[in-house]
């Protein structure tokens, strides 16, 4: 596959398909992206010029796939940051039941 996406690139290289320290519903989510960025990837190379005589239609399919796996990327990059958050709430709970206080919902 010769496409390449900017930001399912960028994504890669900090780490962000990584399912390390994720909960597992989390790291399932994660993959269910990466599996749908991966087909959207072979659906925007299969677009490319000069393969179609429809030409518009050829780009207005690429641009769609470019569009959605940005999407994506910013759907996982939300994801990492909820599973970050939630994380700390339940260190800070933790800490705070091992203090003998009661923690506010």
């Amino acid at each position: 596959m010769s496409y390449k996406n900017e930001a399912y690139e960028k994504a890669l290289n900090e780490g962000m398909f990584s399912t390390e320290g994720l909960t597992p519903f989390v790291a399932i989510e994660v993959q269910k992206y990466e599996t749908a960025i991966v087909n959207l990837l072979r659906v925007a190379d299969a677009m490319t010029f000069p393969f179609f005589t429809d030409n518009r239609f050829a780009a207005a399919e690429l641009a769609f796939a470019e569009e959605s796996i940005g999407d994506m990327v910013c759907a996982v990059r939300e994801l990492h940051k909820k599973n970050r958050m939630e994380r700390s709430l339940v260190a800070q709970t933790r800490h705070d039941a091992m203090r003998g206080l009661e923690v506010a919902a």
